[in-house]
């Protein structure tokens, strides 16, 4: 089995964070969006992992490096689109693959791919259908896909989990629609290759996902965050540290005289005192003095410092603070 994750993407509704930081490293729940994905690969016999990366990539590259898995790196110098990603990064592979996007991470059984011999969407039930890559199907059989319709037919969005039982057809077809440039809103949409492989009568069936996590906004990474955390809650006793859970605390996170909680994920050598944090993110590194936080993504090395306000209220008296 190989594996393709692209992340390549700038990651422009995550901005501020991804001015400086890969999308696919940013974290979410005790680790970055690209170590969920790695770890929910375990148990798979893999014989490669490519990673397709951009211009961020070299801290891609270092991540994945201090992992035991096997990666080979291609970077993609053009953004050319999702299509392209995965045009470059299946060069000299061939045989079943199976392909992941960098900034979602799915709770499925990947061993169910396991020596199946027709390709697979994985695909969920939406509200908003014009937003994602849309499916339509006959049973279980897929008879369209569609990048983004203004009138859809369907409201079975493509989760971005693929599988191919040969990944060199769909180096095929992505070559077919790259020669005729044949684009959607002005990119090489794998979703155009799937197209072209199905009017060749190339046969696709759906499989349909429970747990499905976009990361690609900040309202989305701290919903991811919640449910992650239910799981991978950790936290060591702290003295001068109250914790409601579920949280996920870096033990070399030093935290003082603050109430931790619910739904926050603390990174490495973070260093938080007189606060009060709920449903947030701290990455490695940053610190959080004198405030009261929540909804929030604090970023790498970054600091958020308050303070406390000196009040005389009379009686019946209102004060609002913004």
């Amino acid at each position: 089995m190989n594996i393709i994750i692209p992340v390549a993407g700038e990651g422009t509704r995550l901005r501020p964070h991804t001015h400086t930081s890969p999308k696919s490293l940013i974290y979410v729940a005790g680790k970055p969006i690209l170590g969920h994905i790695l770890d929910g690969l375990k148990g798979l016999n893999i014989d490669s992992i490519t990673i397709v990366h951009g211009a961020k990539g070299q801290a891609i590259i270092n991540y994945c490096r201090a992992r035991r898995e096997k990666f080979n790196f291609v970077y993609q110098e053009k953004r050319l689109g999702l299509g392209h990603a995965i045009y470059i990064g299946i060069r000299g592979l061939k045989g079943p693959t199976i392909v992941l996007l960098g900034d979602t991470i799915i709770e499925f059984d990947y061993k169910k791919f396991k020596d199946a011999k027709t390709n697979i969407l994985a695909v969920k039930t939406v509200d908003e259908p014009r937003r994602f890559g849309i499916v339509e199907t006959k049973g279980s059989k897929v008879i369209q896909v569609t990048e983004k319709p203004d009138k859809p037919k369907s409201n079975l969005a493509i989760t971005g989990l693929y599988y191919f039982p040969d990944i060199r057809t769909v180096y095929d077809a992505v070559d077919h629609i790259i020669k005729k440039k044949i684009k959607t809103k002005g990119e090489y949409q794998i979703t155009d290759a799937l197209r072209y492989l199905i009017k060749k009568d190339e046969h696709f069936k759906v499989v349909k996902i429970s747990k499905w996590f976009d990361c690609g906004t900040t309202d989305a990474l701290l919903e991811t965050n919640r449910h992650l955390l239910i799981r991978t809650h950790h936290v060591k006793p702290r003295k001068g540290c109250i914790v409601i859970p579920p949280v996920f605390i870096a033990d070399t996170a030093q935290i003082n005289h603050s109430v931790i909680g619910p739904n926050v994920s603390v990174g490495e050598n973070v260093q938080i005192s007189h606060a009060i944090i709920k449903d947030a993110i701290i990455n490695s590194r940053a610190s959080v003095t004198n405030a009261l936080l929540t909804g929030s993504i604090i970023g790498e090395k970054a600091g958020v410092k308050g303070g406390f306000k000196k009040l005389s209220v009379s009686d019946h008296s209102v004060i609002e603070f913004p």
